[in-house]
């Protein structure tokens, strides 16, 4: 825990704590790449739905240092989502698929996603961008963007996203 007054800036290199839940889907994605222990893989994903309300399927890849407000409330992910390091991703976000088309979004480094969020689709949000809450977004979002409505807009381009940190 870093020890500092509430106003003073918060440094670049900080990473947010290790979340058990992170932590436990992590080890139901190495899990699920063994046929072996492929089962113990459900059992995690049967208890990170039982306990935290989320849907996380092992096939999902986030990064160790990916951050979920509120413990993942209600977070949907679809199997086939990619989450890179450093986002954060609010309660009661949906990222699935858009059927018939096959694929699922794509979370570059450094995102932040609002509360309410859909993502919907095999699109890519790019670096350091900003997802509203309750927006839609259905199409690729590019880096260092604000994206928020329904459906999602980009608003602002080339933003800092260290401004857009809690």
């Amino acid at each position: 825990m870093i020890n500092q007054h509430p106003s003073a800036p918060v440094e670049a290199e900080y990473v947010w704590p290790r979340q058990r839940l992170v932590g436990l889907q992590n080890f139901a994605h190495r899990a699920a790449q063994n046929p072996l222990t492929r089962p113990f893989a459900r059992v995690i994903e049967i208890i990170i739905r039982l306990v935290f309300s989320a849907t996380l399927p092992a096939s999902v890849a986030i990064h160790r240092s990916v951050h979920f407000g509120h413990n993942a409330l209600a977070v949907v992910l679809n199997p086939m989502v990619v989450i890179e390091e450093g986002c954060q991703i609010g309660s009661h976000v949906v990222m699935g698929g858009k059927a018939p088309t096959i694929g699922a979004p794509h979370i570059k480094r450094n995102v932040i996603i609002h509360t309410g969020a859909k993502l919907i689709g095999p699109i890519t949000i790019g670096e350091g961008s900003v997802v509203g809450a309750n927006a839609v977004i259905v199409k690729d979002v590019p880096p260092f963007c604000v994206a928020v409505g329904v459906p999602g807009k980009i608003i602002k381009q080339g933003i800092d996203p260290s401004d857009y940190q809690p």
